[in-house]
């Protein structure tokens, strides 16, 4: 049997982020930058800057890395806008909670990064 080709999607400019209590949706940018030699978050792959609202990430030739690099930074920026910070411990209930009730509304709100996931993936 063969495959059927793979389509690319572009990966998204912005990411949304609703749910939050206190405030109305917020919204960050995703900008790229070409690959560094660093290795890990920052240059390397990708961070998160909370108070711009933006999302960095270095580009790479591999579509699965440049998928999970935006993933693991959109995950950051959820967690950030809902008051967690690197610093928390959570019990197995919280993140059930958390990811129950985070992602859909994540996916449901940003329909091109879902195609980008599905399509990179």
């Amino acid at each position: 049997m063969s495959k059927a080709p793979r389509t690319y999607t572009p990966p998204p400019r912005s990411i949304l982020i609703c749910g939050i209590k206190d405030r109305p949706c917020v919204t960050y940018s995703v900008l790229y930058h070409g690959a560094t030699t660093a290795f890990g978050d920052s240059h390397g792959e990708g961070v998160t800057d909370y108070e711009r609202k933006t999302i960095s990430l270095a580009w790479s030739n591999d579509r699965f890395e440049n998928v999970r690099a935006l993933e693991h930074e959109v995950f950051h920026a959820a967690l950030w806008e809902r008051g967690f910070r690197d610093t928390d411990k959570w019990d197995i209930h919280a993140w059930i909670y958390f990811s129950e009730s985070s992602f859909p509304l994540l996916f449901h709100d940003n329909p091109e990064f879902v195609n980008y996931i599905t399509a990179g993936y």
